[in-house]
């Protein structure tokens, strides 16, 4: 009742108790929310500020984009210095001391060895006469092996070459060795071509020429032969190929003797085919599982009439070639003149 009395009485005091606690609530909000209270001037103040921080901002990205470009371009620069270093630590690992030693051991290794191997062969074949020819076949298919392998363990298993400098480097050797050794490569396709096409073999009796003898070795730059006057012929093996060549044998043991024999044209022909006849036949040295021909011809020598023996056999092994020609025409000679078949005025 005192009360309303009070507040009825008394209405500014109302007014005044409400204003006071309105000043206190904004005195108390939080200091964010004063710049919403701020005055116009304030407000340009704060624009002119932001933007000028805006200008800093943009100039500084500016600024930063530069050195960003900069830093870019010193990059490209550095890697091209990195990328040769590279290629110069590559090259002084391929090249290395060990790789290089390991690789001229193996060399030296696969070439006694070739060397051992051919001896043993050689030997092999002279004690198995039987298997003489085929021994000797396969001394110049071991030696393609053996240096065809140690070329293969020195790439594969010693340098180990990136693939790319494998084919740069064969292209590269290729060309140099296309333009300067154009007769050596000729010769070394020539000797492959000889081992696989096979128009004669080691231990064949070949005519190249003027050249007759039994083939001793097919290399990859030359074949060697034998002549009967024992003196080693080398032929480079592009001209073999590129010339007609004469096979003996043609890889068998045996091969055919042509022995001839002048008389004079009045001998009795009948007698002296049969003493040919029983002059082979009675030869240590040969072959009676093929056939044996005798033929006579006539030939005019120094304006007289002849009668030209033609004696053809074959001979048990090849190396007796010139042994057995002797040793029948001496026996139709000898049987010929103690059956008085030659007159003494022909003598």
């Amino acid at each position: 009742m005192t009360k309303r009395i009070l507040f009825n009485n008394s209405p500014s005091l109302s007014l005044y108790v409400i204003i006071t606690i309105f000043s206190i609530g904004i005195l108390i909000l939080p200091i964010s929310t004063i710049p919403a209270y701020t005055t116009p001037l304030q407000s340009a103040d704060t624009s002119e500020s932001q933007l000028n921080q805006t200008e800093t901002t943009a100039i500084s990205d500016v600024e930063s984009t530069d050195q960003t470009s900069n830093e870019g371009s010193g990059a490209e620069t550095d890697e091209i210095p990195s990328e040769t270093e590279m290629q110069i630590a590559e090259i002084r690992e391929l090249i290395s001391f060990g790789k290089v030693f390991n690789s001229i051991l193996i060399l030296f290794i696969s070439y006694f060895f070739n060397k051992y191997l051919t001896i043993i062969l050689e030997n092999l074949a002279e004690k198995a006469t039987n298997y003489r020819l085929l021994i000797k076949r396969v001394s110049p298919i071991s030696r393609i092996f053996i240096w065809s392998m140690a070329i293969y363990i020195i790439i594969a298993g010693i340098i180990v070459p990136p693939f790319e400098t494998i084919i740069t480097i064969a292209a590269s050797v290729g060309l140099a060795i296309g333009f300067a050794s154009q007769d050596i490569l000729k010769n070394i396709f020539g000797g492959f071509m000889i081992i696989l096409d096979r128009p004669f073999q080691v231990g064949d009796k070949i005519q190249v020429g003027e050249h007759y003898g039994e083939v001793m070795n097919i290399g990859l730059r030359s074949s060697r032969i034998i002549t009967p006057d024992d003196s080693m012929v080398s032929i480079p093996n592009g001209e073999l190929m590129n010339q007609p060549v004469s096979n003996s044998n043609s890889s068998a043991l045996d091969c055919q003797v042509v022995a001839e024999i002048f008389l004079p044209a009045t001998t009795n022909a009948a007698k002296v085919k049969d003493i040919a006849k029983r002059a082979v036949y009675s030869s240590y040295f040969s072959y009676l599982n093929k056939p044996v021909v005798v033929i006579v011809l006539n030939e005019i020598h120094d304006k007289k009439f002849v009668m030209k023996l033609k004696v053809k056999a074959y001979v048990v092994d090849i190396r007796y070639e010139f042994i057995f020609k002797s040793e029948i025409t001496e026996l139709i000679l000898k049987e010929c003149n103690k059956q008085k078949l030659i007159p003494e005025e022909a003598l």
